[in-house]
């Protein structure tokens, strides 16, 4: 009996000493994430400081040589981008949209590569697109229950991305977009740019409605080709409702027919 009881705690001993060594290993792999997380998420705000303030020490107001009045005629007159030309930062402004045009597209490819390498583009794909745009319900729709439709809904949808994409376009021929006519309508932008900061805030904020809906049609191309031409489905996940058992159902109609 002693021999069995000495065992027994070794083995008791043993299993506690890899629970803690378990625990104490889970503790160290969350601590390492949390570093992990903690750097990368300074290194990114670093970048994003360091992106937001080079075009503030590079960019001039005005050309100041030969060679930058060619690059101001040339985005002006071939590229047809004048958005602040009349204002007090003309130069700056037609450069910080093309700065921030092109980082969102790069930014954007960058996080459709990392989508796509992490779904995929099969019936994940589907799924993770309606559930992302056409799921939601529009609140029009409790008195037009028409609205609801699938082909309707994806019209409404892509509509907006494309009202989104115009509106993005629309702002590089704005010539007096930082000119204060007294209006309550755009004047916060309007005064914007008019400074520096204000110029890279708002061409930021245009150059995501500018380039974001071209990832939306690329995703909603894949979306209809998967559909079409690989019988994938709409992605729509159906929930079961759950149906009543048939022995509850029988024993209430049992008692029914009882007579009192």
């Amino acid at each position: 009996m002693s021999t069995k009881r000495y065992v027994a705690r070794e083995l008791l001993e043993q299993h506690t000493k890899q629970k803690k060594q378990e625990k104490l290993e889970q503790r160290r792999l969350a601590l390492e994430q949390q570093a992990k997380e903690k750097r990368q998420t300074k290194i990114h705000i670093a970048l994003l400081i360091i992106v937001f303030v080079l075009p503030l020490f590079l960019f001039p107001a005005y050309p100041r040589n030969q060679w930058q009045y060619e690059v101001y005629r040339y985005i002006t007159e071939q590229m047809l981008i004048t958005v602040g030309t009349k204002g007090p930062l003309p130069f700056f402004t037609i450069l910080s949209s093309i700065y921030c045009t092109v980082l969102a597209f790069v930014l954007g490819c960058y996080m459709c590569l990392l989508f796509i390498k992490k779904v995929g583009v099969n019936k994940a794909f589907q799924e993770k697109i309606y559930r992302k745009f056409f799921q939601a319900e529009f609140e029009a729709s409790k008195k037009h229950p028409w609205l609801e439709k699938p082909l309707i809904k994806k019209t409404i949808v892509s509509g907006i991305f494309l009202f989104c994409f115009i509106m993005g376009m629309s702002h590089f021929l704005l010539e007096n977009i930082s000119f204060q006519d007294g209006s309550r309508r755009g004047a916060l932008i309007q005064l914007g740019y008019n400074y520096r900061i204000g110029v890279l805030f708002w061409e930021s904020t245009f150059s995501v409605f500018t380039i974001f809906p071209f990832f939306y049609f690329g995703f909603l191309f894949i979306y209809l080709f998967n559909y079409f031409f690989r019988g994938l489905g709409t992605g729509k996940i159906i929930i079961p409702q759950k149906r009543p058992k048939k022995t509850n159902q029988k024993r209430s109609h049992k008692r029914s027919q009882t007579p009192p």
